[in-house]
């Protein structure tokens, strides 16, 4: 399976008002981590040190773990009164926990704030409460070094003519060696050289250390022969990012070592950090998710087990399935947890076929609360909107641009999720609809249900070849569709299904920000405060 970037995150965690489980002294508390693998058992995964008297800990252990966006990550943290180190914790006072996601941590904006969960149920003022904050280890590995290079009164191998220089740049590696590393383009015929600005990755250049050796050599270049060498400078990162800087270019090996061969001038250099997924949404931005669901003719009758619209009592049809997997992890990522639920392709009580009704039968208001709201106006718009057709998309994508170009730049990002069983009808118009949204903060993913040809889907998804108008030639500024087979990952259950629909979602939303120059807002500034309001956990 292919492997979905990661980020580390390191959490922080405290808890107050926890019960008093000693007769002379306080609880001795710890607080143990666990993750729920795919068997469904529970595995440690880290736990903080053992606080002496303390029923408001703020434990100094901190836990590292990797974020994965497109998974549910369930997360259990239990506090126990540790009063024998060296035996389980069966034999320990089990103070209180609570299970949540590693979504829903990063999610909260600031820290996760919730009752802890006892023998009665979920009771701050008898077990306590815990506070999780999750902070991001940055990586640098998207860092890039942007400079500006000129180079002045340089020397030449030629015999005729003022030399065709270039530089290249090289990084000192442990045992003293040097790796090529970026190459400029060649200045003809010039003393005085300006190579203008480039963008060299940060951990290319020297391993992401401000104090790494970097040389910078001075070649003449030759049509007819092998390129000569000039000389060369040693600098670091350090010293270039104090531009305007001025390297003395020497040859230490030729005949006369001392002799300047020109110089090398950094006249800007800065760090440019590609702000992160976690970022954005600690900074304040809200994920806004859009469900629209086919209500074609070709699903058949709902009222037949045939059907894939068919309310089975026992399990979920490929519909909700859908619907839960994706959304119970993009509804972490929004404060107020209401998306507009939309239909296609259907009759009307009124008799008009619409390609994009409110699945709540209210076009003014077709928000809906959370997943299990979704799920609710899916199987209301089932008893009341007939199937019908044709499978169009254009309206809905529309619709979805409309309320991604309504919020202010860097404040919230669309995620279009289509449920469809077939072939799409308007080709053209929905290449066209795309197109037009990919400059919005706008993904749209389609989750193909049942077992028709998809494959007009996977040409939408663009990632063979960029999509592109047969009609105006116009392409996508960037790939914003996401497509997905249901049937493919049916097998694997719902968790394989969201982390393939979700994959690439955090690199578009990075995408879109970089390149309309979108820096995060400023993160929530932790306080002692613990006067927020509790946030809910998952039923143990």
């Amino acid at each position: 399976a292919e492997t979905a970037p990661k980020t580390v995150v390191l959490l922080s965690i405290e808890a107050r008002g926890l019960a008093n489980k000693d007769t002379f002294s306080k609880s001795d508390p710890c607080c143990i981590m666990q993750l729920k693998l795919k068997d469904g058992r529970w595995r440690e995964i880290g736990r903080t040190e053992t606080i002496q008297n303390d029923l408001n800990p703020k434990f100094k252990t901190k836990i590292q773990m990797d974020y994965y966006f497109e998974e549910k990550q369930e997360l259990q943290f239990l506090i126990y009164d540790i009063d024998d180190a060296k035996g389980t914790l069966r034999d320990q006072d089990y103070l209180g926990a609570v299970t949540t996601t590693l979504g829903a941590i990063v999610g909260s904006r600031g820290a996760f704030t919730t009752a802890l969960t006892g023998t009665k149920g979920a009771l701050e003022k008898r077990y306590g409460s815990i506070r999780i904050l999750a902070e991001e280890i940055k990586s640098g590995k998207n860092d890039a070094v942007i400079l500006s290079i000129e180079g002045r009164n340089m020397v030449t191998g030629d015999w005729m003519g003022k030399g065709d220089h270039y530089l290249q740049f090289k990084r000192q590696r442990q045992d003293g060696e040097f790796d090529l590393v970026h190459k400029t383009e060649v200045i003809k015929n010039s003393k005085n050289a300006n190579w203008g600005q480039h963008k060299i990755n940060m951990i290319q250049l020297c391993l992401g250390s401000l104090s790494n050796n970097i040389k910078i050599e001075l070649w003449d270049w030759n049509s007819m022969s092998e390129a000569t060498y000039l000389g060369e400078c040693t600098t670091t990162l350090q010293a270039m990012v104090g531009a305007p800087l001025t390297l003395t270019c020497l040859k230490p090996k030729g005949k006369n070592p001392t002799r300047v061969r020109g110089e090398i001038v950094i006249t800007s250099c800065k760090i440019d950090k590609e702000a992160t997924f976690i970022q954005f949404v600690q900074g304040g931005l809200e994920m806004e998710v859009i469900v629209a669901v086919d209500f074609t003719l070709s699903n058949q009758d709902p009222s037949t087990p045939a059907s894939l619209h068919y309310m089975d009592p026992q399990n979920y049809n490929q519909y909700q399935q859908a619907i839960i997997a994706v959304g119970e992890i993009l509804e972490k990522y929004n404060t107020d947890k209401h998306f507009p639920a939309y239909g296609f392709g259907g009759k009307l009580p009124n008799g008009s076929v619409s390609h994009c009704f409110a699945l709540n039968s209210s076009p003014q208001n077709p928000k809906v609360p959370g997943v299990q709201g979704i799920l609710d106006a899916y199987a209301y718009a089932l008893s009341n909107v007939a199937l019908w057709g044709p499978t169009n998309f254009t309206d809905v994508i529309k619709v979805a641009h409309n309320f991604a170009e309504k919020v202010p730049r860097g404040k919230g990002y669309f995620v279009l999720l289509i449920l469809t069983d077939g072939v799409v009808t308007d080709y053209d118009d929905t290449v066209d609809a795309i197109i037009a949204a990919s400059g919005a903060p706008l993904s749209i993913i389609i989750v193909g249900v049942g077992s028709e040809n998809f494959s007009d889907m996977e040409r939408l998804d663009g990632d063979k070849q960029k999509l592109t108008s047969t009609r105006s030639g116009k392409a996508c500024t960037r790939d914003i569709v996401q497509f997905v087979p249901f049937q493919k990952y049916r097998a694997e259950g719902a968790a394989e299904l969201a982390r393939n629909v979700l994959m690439e979602l955090p690199g578009q939303l990075t995408g879109f920000m970089k390149a309309n120059s979108i820096q995060p807002g400023a993160p929530i500034q932790e306080s002692s405060d613990w006067n927020v309001p509790m946030q809910p956990a998952l039923p143990p």
